[in-house]
């Protein structure tokens, strides 16, 4: 969408034109999600967060004044709104995780979120360019945090084979493809920290 196009659109989307709201959404939806996740690291809580930041976006639609980014005025919204829930949930066994959320990541601004954001969304790109097995590696070893040995036992391949030659391969493709891009592979190196850790306690 070019930038005059999305300008017309963020005016409707302030003068309370639903059906305007109806199509940022579709355009940023998959973003907004992404945003949720790289705040949080856990997919169970990711809709419920993008979800509630649309509904509160919605609500105060006329609030956005068009001097930010659409984008990082969602971010702001949704930083808010983790941050409520952590506060919500603090010493309760029974609710959400929040505190899992990586303080680098809490205290981050908008902007930086939704920079974050368009970065996994070129990650997400390259990594559906992979071979269904590889795409399935990914998402067992560095989206769901999954072990070594509970990765090869789920794509019935050895440890030592998955360790050695294929993750490393699957790695290489991904740095290649991201460069391309210009998204600085830390990125998804960011996302298996911690990884290391727990092949070693498994």
């Amino acid at each position: 969408m070019r930038d005059r196009d999305e300008q017309q659109l963020f005016r409707a989307v302030r003068e309370g034109d639903e059906r305007a709201f109806e199509r940022a959404y579709h355009l940023y939806h998959q973003r907004v999600r992404l945003m949720a996740w790289r705040l949080v690291r856990r997919s169970d809580r990711v809709d419920d967060l993008a979800n509630e930041t649309w509904c509160r976006a919605f609500n105060r639609r006329s609030d956005y004044d068009g001097r930010t980014p659409f984008l990082v005025w969602l971010a702001g919204i949704l930083r808010n709104i983790n941050r409520e829930s952590a506060r919500k949930y603090t010493g309760d066994a029974s609710g959400p995780a929040v505190g899992e959320t990586e303080p680098a990541l809490d205290e981050a601004t908008p902007e930086a979120i939704a920079a974050d954001a368009e970065a996994l969304a070129g990650l997400n790109d390259c990594v559906s360019r992979l071979p269904e097995l590889d795409q399935t590696i990914v998402r067992l070893r560095f989206f769901e945090n999954r072990t070594l040995k509970a990765v090869a036992q789920e794509v019935s391949i050895p440890e030592s084979t998955l360790r050695d030659s294929r993750l490393p391969g699957v790695l290489e493709a991904l740095r290649v493809c991201m460069e391309k891009k210009g998204i600085d592979f830390s990125l998804f190196s960011a996302l298996g920290r911690g990884n290391l850790q727990r092949d070693i306690e498994d």
